[in-house]
């Protein structure tokens, strides 16, 4: 943790700088640092941090995760209010905006609080682009956001209640595709999504060349083979790897992409186009009610 706190030193060489040292876990007294600019930060955010900082209770804590739970304002909500990165500069960057930074010993994971939805479609690199490119990135993001989210759900729901709203040659195409498949259009999508999901978890836990290797097979293996025995049609494997690659512009919300993804999937089987909105409109309601350590 001296190292990483080094490394924002040397990029930030104000006074203004704060470190504070504390020691959390019965067992293991690990060394975690806060990072703050003095006059920058508003007080009651940093008192509250203080204060959740020295009501964790554990015995050990070896990595950032472990602690992050205790600053989640909401912690059944699908949103984290809590940001991590592993930049230095993002770190400064952060900082330097009023944000505090917590550091822990053995992790080169450092918590960034308070933490906004939005913050989710950010990089470093929208500092080093032309403001054209920059907005047009940022509004390609949440694009991805909500097609990887609703695009299968939506699919399913007009292949199955809404037939109406298809162009004619769309929807002659789609119906051939699905007539000699043995499942239904909500069947299908949560099967290949739950194949999708397994190929790529096992991708990311073996070795990188491995699993590189398992990916690409597995990808073009199981979805040729399964297209051309019937299984599944084709425009659901369409439909499925768009969702899958727009998911992919937002790495940060991965984990509830998925799980709202599934949720408007079997919405959209059950009731429609109606059920697609009245999801969309809970999470909605959701991101709104995100509150990080006061700020809203």
């Amino acid at each position: 943790v001296r190292i990483n706190v080094s490394m924002i030193r040397r990029r930030i060489k104000s006074p203004k700088l704060r470190f504070e040292s504390y020691f959390i876990g019965e067992q293991s007294k690990t060394n975690v640092y806060l990072c703050y600019m003095d006059g920058a930060v508003a007080p009651q955010v940093l008192k509250s941090i203080r204060d959740k900082l020295k009501t964790i209770n554990m015995d050990s804590v070896i990595e950032s995760g472990y602690i992050q739970p205790f600053f989640e304002q909401k912690p059944l909500s699908l949103f984290s209010t809590v940001g991590t990165t592993e930049r230095p500069d993002t770190v400064c960057g952060k900082v330097m905006e009023g944000r505090v930074a917590v550091l822990v010993d053995g992790t080169p994971f450092a918590l960034i609080i308070p933490h906004l939805f939005v913050e989710n479609f950010q990089t470093i690199d929208d500092y080093t682009s032309r403001p054209y490119y920059a907005t047009l990135i940022r509004i390609l993001k949440y694009i991805s956001f909500f097609a990887s989210i609703f695009l299968p759900g939506i699919y399913v729901a007009i292949g199955t209640f809404h037939q109406e709203m298809l162009p004619d040659n769309l929807l002659y195409n789609i119906a051939k595709a699905e007539m000699n498949t043995p499942l239904t259009l909500l069947e299908e999508a949560l099967l290949i999504h739950i194949v999708f999901e397994i190929v790529k978890e096992a991708g990311l836990r073996l070795p990188k060349p491995i699993g590189q290797a398992v990916s690409i097979v597995g990808g073009l293996v199981l979805g040729d083979t399964a297209v051309s025995s019937g299984f599944i049609g084709a425009p659901m494997v369409i439909i499925v790897a768009l969702s899958a690659i727009t998911g992919f512009v937002i790495p940060k919300l991965n984990e509830p992409i998925v799980a709202i993804r599934f949720i408007s999937i079997i919405a959209g089987g059950y009731m429609g186009i109606f059920g697609v909105m009245v999801i969309m409109s809970m999470m909605w309601c959701n991101i709104c009610a995100m509150n990080s350590n006061g700020i809203i």
